[in-house]
């Protein structure tokens, strides 16, 4: 029996490469077209089981050759998918009086279309669902690469891709990675995925060893890593300002507090259509963690209400202040975490650490500030504080954030 195939139209190499990759992997024989000239001339000689194929296409346009595709018996059955960044709703209607079956905006979350693909092909197509957060972006050069609740294959992926256009984006031949691994429930079968993980890091800094940190509090992290020998000689440390200093100019420690610039030309988010981590953290909050205590200290109304919202599903307590004198005159007993503007016209976020570190206090503190100067970073730091958010704020950030430093509560 032959095996089924796919035509895949589209000027991004990283796209293409990715997509016949993890089609390849399912034995389906993967076709790539470079431009619309390519594609209509692949398609005609090939005769694919499937096209995907990119909307903007250079050389000819894709309308172009669905209409040539829909006069030739041969090939007017073939069903295309149609991935694009934009497109108005007379378009839409075009495309689909041409016969295409399915259309995803850019950039797509990949399951879907794996679905899609497996649903028309008539093949199972099957997904790590693995809870996972994993992101990557970019500051001084240096790729910060963020992993927590778990480790998943498919995500592991569309790293892999997203790196290559980090890369192109801020022309990095040569990246130096940074890589945060936080409340990791690691088990035996998740061993291959952290070796593919570095795989993938050392071969985009072609096996240099030292320019790939690991900032991790996790012995389990420390230990799986260590028992396995090519990744024994990587540095691992706990100190966020170490690993900083050992991959760049002392110093700068403050740009990865900033806010990373969009990828804008992104495909695929970093994301599945059906990823439940961030729901699976809720869950497990309201499960086994909705006594947490959680203080949030910032003269803004609308922080306080996103920092409410955000935990309001676990079942945890959120106690909220105006002022850092208002929190100092009645500091609320057995907190699990402390939220803390900087920034407050009269008692502001320092002397409110100043206070708690006289008293010897043990509640973590997660920094909130649209403030991200060096000086002003460094000496938040020196009170011992255990993240710091940047406005700004995002629901995601806040859930992955507070998994990080109370995860050991659940």
């Amino acid at each position: 029996m032959a095996k089924k195939s796919v035509l895949i139209i589209d000027e991004s190499p990283q796209f293409r490469d990715y997509v016949a990759t993890k089609l390849e992997a399912f034995d389906l024989v993967v076709m790539k077209a470079t431009n619309g000239v390519d594609g209509a001339g692949k398609l005609m000689n090939h005769r694919p089981d499937l096209i995907i194929a990119d909307y903007f296409l250079t050389q000819r346009t894709l309308v172009s050759i669905l209409k040539a595709k829909n006069n030739d018996v041969t090939v007017a059955d073939i069903p295309v998918i149609v991935c694009t960044s934009r497109i108005n709703r007379d378009k839409l209607v075009e495309l689909t009086q041409l016969g295409v079956r399915k259309v995803f905006m850019k950039p797509l979350k990949i399951d879907q279309l794996w679905q899609a693909a497996g649903d028309i092909l008539g093949v199972k197509i099957n997904l790590d669902e693995s809870p996972c957060i994993l992101d990557a972006h970019v500051n001084e050069n240096v790729v910060f690469v963020e992993v927590a609740l778990g480790l998943n294959f498919e995500k592991i992926s569309l790293l892999e891709f997203k790196l290559h256009e980090l890369m192109s984006l801020h022309s990095l031949e040569l990246p130096k990675f940074l890589v945060m691994l936080s409340s990791l429930d690691l088990k035996d079968q998740d061993l291959p995925k952290i070796r593919r993980l570095f795989e993938i890091l050392l071969g985009l800094t072609r096996g240099r060893v030292k320019w790939v940190k690991v900032l991790t509090q996790s012995k389990a992290v420390e230990t799986a890593l260590r028992g396995l020998w090519e990744f024994s000689e990587i540095s691992i440390t706990d100190s966020l300002e170490k690993a900083m200093d050992e991959l760049l100019d002392k110093g700068k420690i403050e740009s990865f507090l900033q806010d990373s610039k969009p990828v804008e030309s992104s495909s695929l988010e970093m994301r599945l259509d059906s990823d439940k981590s961030l729901t699976d953290l809720s869950n497990r909050m309201r499960s086994e963690g909705g006594d947490l205590r959680i203080a949030i200290v910032d003269d803004d109304f609308i922080v306080q209400e996103i920092v409410k919202n955000t935990f309001a599903p676990s079942g945890s307590t959120i106690l909220t202040f105006d002022d850092g004198g208002e929190f100092l005159a009645d500091i609320p007993p057995d907190l699990d975490l402390l939220f803390l503007d900087l920034m407050m016209p009269k008692v502001d976020g320092f002397a409110v650490m100043e206070k708690l570190k006289e008293a010897a206090s043990q509640t973590p503190i997660i920094v909130l500030s649209a403030i991200s100067r060096r000086d002003t970073v460094l000496k938040a730091m020196s009170y011992g504080i255990r993240s710091y958010i940047t406005k700004p704020l995002k629901p995601d950030d806040l859930l992955r954030k507070t998994f990080e430093v109370v995860g050991s509560h659940f």
